[in-house]
C-alpha cells in the first residue's frame, strides 16, 4: 500500500476533510480507486488492511486553501467525519503507474550505495523536501564515520540499479562530510 496523505481536519458541515497530501500529484486524487482509510497508528506500507481500516470511495475532490479537500461516501456530515480526523489515506501500490525511470521510495530501502567508487552505506529512507527533490538518507558505514549522511537525489549525480540493490553517487567534493563542519 502507498500512503497518499493524512486527513488533517474536518472542513465545513458536509463531511469534508482537508488532506495533508504526501503524494506527488494530488491533482490526480479524483482518478484513484481502491482507497483505504486507516487509523494513524496502522502502517499499511507492508501489510493488508484489517479493521478498523476500511475501503472508501471519494464523493468530493476539490481544492481549499491550496490543499485537497475530500469527502467519502458513507461519511455524510461533520459529526460522522470527526471520528476519522487524523486517519491516513492509502491506495494499493499495484494500482499506481510509474513512468520510465521512476521508482517507489520503499524500493530504495537497504540499497547499497557507493560514492566515487568506494562503499558508503545503505539507504535508510528517502525524505521529501520543499525544494522538490528527495534527500537520500544513507547509514554511513565508512571507516571512522557513524550515523547517517543526507544526499540530495539530483538525477545527474546518481546511477541506479534498484533491481540488484545497488546505487552509486558522484556528489560534489565535500558534500558527504558537511555534517562535520
Amino acid at each position: 500500500m502507498m500512503l497518499l496523505g493524512q486527513l488533517a481536519k474536518v472542513q465545513g458541515l458536509k463531511g469534508e476533510f482537508l488532506l495533508h497530501a504526501v503524494m506527488d500529484e494530488p491533482d490526480k486524487l479524483a482518478e484513484l480507486h481502491g482507497l483505504v482509510l486507516a487509523p494513524p497508528h496502522m502502517d499499511l506500507e507492508h501489510g493488508e488492511p484489517a479493521p478498523p481500516a476500511r475501503e472508501v470511495k471519494l464523493r468530493v475532490v476539490r481544492w481549499q486553501q491550496e490543499r485537497p479537500c475530500i469527502a467519502f461516501e458513507g461519511i455524510p456530515d461533520r459529526t460522522a467525519a470527526e471520528a476519522f480526523k487524523g486517519w491516513a489515506l492509502w491506495m494499493p501500490e499495484t494500482l499506481a503507474t510509474l513512468d520510465e525511470g521512476e521508482s517507489f521510495r520503499h524500493q530504495w530501502i537497504g540499497v547499497e550505495v557507493s560514492a566515487h567508487g568506494a562503499p558508503l552505506g545503505n539507504v535508510v529512507r528517502l525524505d521529501p523536501t520543499p525544494m522538490g527533490y528527495d534527500l537520500v538518507v544513507v547509514h554511513d558505514r565508512r571507516p571512522g564515520h557513524r550515523g547517517t549522511v543526507d544526499i540530495p537525489y539530483i538525477k545527474a549525480w546518481w546511477t541506479l540499479d534498484l533491481a540488484n540493490g545497488k546505487a552509486s553517487v558522484e556528489p560534489p567534493e565535500g558534500l558527504l562530510d558537511l555534517h562535520k563542519l
